[in-house]
């Protein structure tokens, strides 16, 4: 498992901590001393985490390689999109792992396709293949005002970007509440997935 070098030290942790059985390093995102409020703008952090975060990824994994504990996959959260790109570079599988609950992620699958228009109207119903009708206060927050966040509102959108190019897919559901939506949805259709609770 990796996290920034900034978290690692917040946080008091060890190169190569063991967490359980979870094998724990670090890599640059580019703001080592300060995290996220060594950044201008929430765009400026995003810009050189990619930058950065991208190159001590990759450097991390080919040091992997020429050990004894190779790298064969990586599982990565797709709102940081750039990390299966560099997964494939390098030849290697990527797994994403969808953290929010899958309807959540199939309205955003929705918006980045433009089959949902937003901002959303306050007065109208939601229809989504199924899903219920949703009303504005049902909608995630970015979606009912793109423009409140606008970087964010853009990272959660374009981690669809390059979803074709993952080998597997974990996300995050209840199935029996969300069987509706796993089955109409396009996002899984060509995929392997795992659903857990």
């Amino acid at each position: 498992m990796l996290t920034t070098i900034f978290i690692s030290n917040s946080m008091h942790l060890q190169s190569s901590s063991l967490l359980g059985s979870v094998h724990l390093d670090f890599i640059s995102d580019g703001y080592d001393e300060g995290g996220f409020a060594e950044a201008a703008s929430v765009e400026t952090y995003l810009s050189r985490m990619e930058e950065v975060g991208s190159k001590s990824l990759r450097e991390f994994i080919k040091k992997q390689s020429s050990s004894d504990e190779g790298i064969d996959c990586v599982v990565y959260d797709p709102l940081v999109i750039w990390v299966l790109d560099v997964a494939k570079e390098l030849g290697l599988m990527g797994a994403a792992f969808f953290t929010q609950m899958c309807a959540v992620n199939y309205i955003y699958y929705h918006v980045y396709h433009g089959l949902l228009k937003v901002p959303i109207s306050s007065s109208l119903p939601i229809s989504i293949e199924g899903l219920p009708l949703l009303h504005f206060k049902d909608a995630p927050p970015f979606v009912s005002d793109p423009a409140f966040y606008p970087a964010y509102f853009e990272l959660v959108v374009k981690q669809f970007s390059n979803i074709h190019k993952a080998d597997l897919l974990l996300v995050n559901s209840f199935y029996k509440l969300e069987d509706q939506v796993l089955l109409q949805t396009n996002i899984y259709s060509s995929f392997s997935f795992i659903s857990y609770l």
